[in-house]
């Protein structure tokens, strides 16, 4: 009798969701919450509200970290006469301070963006229980993963297995210090840690990632692991080619591998930023002849646009959809990943999200002006006011803002894409490396040569 019920109610459902007066939409129809159109611009509003507020913990935390450990250091040094070399001491690691506070915050932020835009481009609710529109959603999910209990499979490599997350994570936090030079540009305890080669430090720490998942696949004893470990090697050794190719052009055309010294080549203005090929590297007096300017700076644009494609397919470094091979949970349940719990678990998870923002600032750093607006007079009058403050030369601030808004832009423009393309297959993952971009990235390279040697006194 009662399952005679439940099919007649089934097929009554059915006839009302195809039938002309029947909603299609299953959310609306199946969910306990039934879906009603909103106001785009109140929906708007509460969406830049919830970012707003995490944006500025981010960038709040990182500055509270870096003016609370210096003063605080001070003011015990004082206090009690302590040795000076203490607040010096203090002064020189503030910087790892920031970054130790501002990545997980930073991470909770991306996780709420991804979120926020994916249910909008997928037309689902999305997180909207915790706090205010969701606010504290990915707060939560932090403080679940904190408490999860630790779970050991009985024949890992119980060494190793302790060890996969934090190798993973540690070169993410390493290779963002140098960002923050141009981020601070060069001003405070920022200065410490500006050096001439630094985007090859940032190239050559994240490839040390690469081996965390491969010792998380095989400490796991799990096969499914293993086999998203080694996947996650050959991606990363594929991708590593053309990726470094097109910043040997970049390098090429710049020659520099100062970060601090190629945002402040862009300082000039709009058409000034790297991905118009202006500014420094089209110096007309550098150039031996001017009839071949013209196309001199169109060489110049279409190397350094093919350059700005090869760097951005950089996706398959940090796993993101369609490059998300080693986590494809179809095939493999979660990959390398599969038997972490708890706060391993959330060092993957973050490790992940901070070499997204990493990318894509790098990205913004060297092809869209660093932290510069592209407007001369208001870059200008954003940080005059702060030159002289009572607490010292503040005029960085709004250039790391700047920054950080460039940065968000692009990891947006990654989640836009995952809510896009599908998953590549891994033949045609690895025939898109091959084949196609490091053949490419290598006539790049051959072309930045050429105009750097030949056409330039």
């Amino acid at each position: 009798m009662e399952a005679a019920q439940s099919q007649n109610i089934s097929e009554s459902a059915l006839k009302q969701l195809f039938s002309k007066q029947g909603n299609l939409n299953i959310l609306q129809n199946y969910r306990g919450e039934r879906r009603v159109n909103k106001p785009v611009l109140s929906e708007t509003i509460k969406f830049l509200l919830v970012i707003g507020f995490w944006i500025g913990a981010a960038f709040g935390s990182g500055v509270a970290a870096v003016f609370g450990a210096i003063t605080a250091t001070s003011f015990i040094v004082e206090t009690y006469n302590l040795p000076s070399w203490i607040a010096e001491f203090a002064v020189v690691t503030s910087p790892l301070a920031a970054v130790m506070l501002f990545v997980p915050v930073n991470a909770k932020l991306l996780v709420l963006l991804e979120r926020k835009l994916l249910s909008l481009l997928t037309t689902r609710l999305g997180p909207n229980r915790v706090g205010p529109n969701g606010l504290l959603q990915t707060l939560a999910d932090a403080l679940k993963l904190l408490f999860k209990e630790d779970i050991v499979p009985d024949k890992a490599d119980k060494v190793l297995f302790f060890l996969a997350p934090a190798l993973f994570f540690t070169p993410s936090v390493i290779a963002f210090l140098p960002i923050m030079s141009v981020a601070g540009d060069g001003i405070g305890p920022f200065a410490k840690i500006e050096f001439p080669t630094s985007l090859l430090f940032i190239i050559a720490v994240s490839s040390l990632a690469v081996m965390g998942l491969i010792m998380a696949g095989w400490a796991s004893n799990n096969k499914y692991s293993l086999m998203g470990g080694l996947r996650s090697a050959a991606q990363a050794i594929s991708y590593e080619i053309p990726f470094v190719l097109s910043l040997v052009a970049f390098v090429i055309l710049s020659g520099s591998l100062n970060l601090k010294e190629i945002a402040d080549s862009q300082a000039g203005g709009l058409l000034d930023w790297n991905i118009f090929a202006a500014g420094s590297l089209l110096n007309i007096e550098n150039y031996s002849n001017l009839w071949s300017i013209p196309l001199l700076g169109l060489l110049i644009v279409l190397v350094l646009a093919i350059a700005f494609l090869i760097y951005f397919c950089s996706l398959a470094e940090v796993n993101r959809i369609p490059f998300d091979l080693p986590e494809a949970e179809s095939e493999l349940v979660s990959g390398y990943n599969t038997e972490f719990t708890g706060m391993k678990f959330a060092l993957f998870f973050l490790a992940e999200y901070t070499n997204l923002f990493i990318v894509s600032t790098v990205l913004a750093i060297l092809f869209f002006g660093g932290p510069y607006i592209g407007i001369p007079f208001i870059d200008e009058a954003i940080r005059k006011p702060l030159l002289e403050t009572p607490l010292g030369n503040l005029s960085w601030l709004p250039g790391t803002f700047i920054l950080l808004n460039k940065c968000y832009l692009f990891i947006a423009l990654a989640i836009w894409i995952r809510a896009t393309l599908p998953r590549f297959r891994s033949d045609q993952l690895m025939g898109l490396a091959w084949k196609v971009l490091i053949p490419i990235s290598l006539v790049v390279v051959l072309l930045a040569a050429v105009c750097k040697t030949f056409l330039v006194i």
